[in-house]
């Protein structure tokens, strides 16, 4: 069995990546580091991790195609979303539609967030704005550069395109904690989105079909130590796991490894997958695409009201709903075996148990 990459490939296939590791490029003292690329997606979407000193940013823009999701991983990043202007903090999400215009300014030192992007026609302005740099930190600030002023000319096959927009007023900090229906632009507050129960693990969709026409799923992940979950591969979707807190394990195509904060794992359709949390509080991002997989959620979870963290008790698991609609072919899921740490019931038993 081969090793799975740990690097960025230059073709779909599964990889892991170590915190801060991938493709990286400077921009000023911005670090713009690839964790999906679109030729590691196989051009379904692009995850970078941006990071930088105070004041660092980008100018007032839109992407004509792609969909974009904002995921702060530390400090505050100020967010220019239409008409309005939030204060992100960790945890926070901003999802911006196409031909929303759009613009971050870092709030803090030490600033660093994920970037979503669907199509992979977005990567491209980083590249050709940025250099290629062996560093994994953001330097010390230093000179300003102008990006707009590199952006006057077009950008062979990248989706932006520079606005004039100014929104007044103060910066609000984000307190909205509902997915609203459609395509368009919002803020989610941190714990907040649609939430879906599984034992005491808490599945909480950002973006679903209907914000994104179906191009991503964007979740957030959290709950405590348990066991692992079934083995299982999807033939038509690519899956991502991003830890953001505590640590876990994953099981790819038969191979063990431990995930803590900021490492990321690639599972594209065929891949042989499975995942535990191993601390007491394991948190991880998750983004899908396409976002067929949404029933999944639906179907296993149960809805969750209690508050913006996990059950102190676990919630029901329907492993009756969901292997009825698996055998009846309704969802891009296939089990193939047992949890790999041995952990298991029929089905499986979910973590937190």
């Amino acid at each position: 069995m081969s090793e799975l990459h740990t690097t960025l490939p230059t073709e779909k296939q599964p990889y892991l990546l170590r915190d801060r590791e991938g493709n990286r490029y400077l921009m000023g003292t911005q670090l713009v580091t690839f964790i999906a690329s679109a030729a590691s997606s196989g051009s379904l979407f692009e995850l970078v991790s941006i990071s930088g000193c105070t004041g660092d940013g980008f100018p007032a823009h839109r992407h004509a195609r792609a969909h974009e999701g904002i995921y702060v991983q530390d400090g505050v990043v100020e967010v220019m979303l239409g008409d309005e202007r939030y204060l992100l903090a960790p945890g926070d999400y901003a999802h911006i539609p196409a031909g929303t215009a759009h613009a971050y300014t870092m709030r803090s030192h030490n600033a660093r967030f994920l970037s979503v992007t669907s199509k992979g026609e977005v990567g491209k302005v980083y590249t050709h704005l940025g250099t290629a740099t062996e560093l994994h930190v953001h330097p010390p600030q230093g000179e300003a550069v102008d990006l707009a002023a590199l952006l006057t000319e077009p950008i062979d096959g990248g989706d932006i395109e520079l606005v004039d927009a100014t929104p007044a007023g103060e910066a609000k900090l984000v307190t909205n904690v509902e997915v609203p229906d459609g395509v368009v632009p919002y803020v989610i507050a941190s714990g907040g989105g649609i939430h879906r129960v599984v034992g005491r693990e808490l599945y909480i969709l950002l973006a679903t079909n209907a914000n994104t026409n179906g191009e991503l799923l964007v979740l957030d992940n959290m709950g405590p130590a348990g066991n692992a979950i079934i083995q299982h591969f999807h033939e038509q979707h690519t899956e991502t796991f991003l830890c953001t807190g505590g640590q876990m394990t994953m099981w790819g195509n038969g191979q063990e490894h431990q995930l803590t904060p900021g490492d990321f794992l690639h599972v594209p359709a065929g891949t042989v997958h499975s995942f535990r949390m191993d601390a007491h509080f394991t948190r991880f991002f998750s983004v899908l695409s396409p976002g067929i997989f949404e029933p999944f959620f639906h179907t296993l979870g149960s809805p969750y009201d209690q508050g913006y963290i996990f059950p102190a008790e676990p919630g029901p698991a329907r492993f009756d709903r969901l292997m009825q609609k698996t055998q009846a072919g309704e969802l891009d899921l296939k089990v193939v075996g047992p949890p790999p740490d041995g952990s298991g019931g029929p089905g499986g038993a979910p973590s937190g148990h």
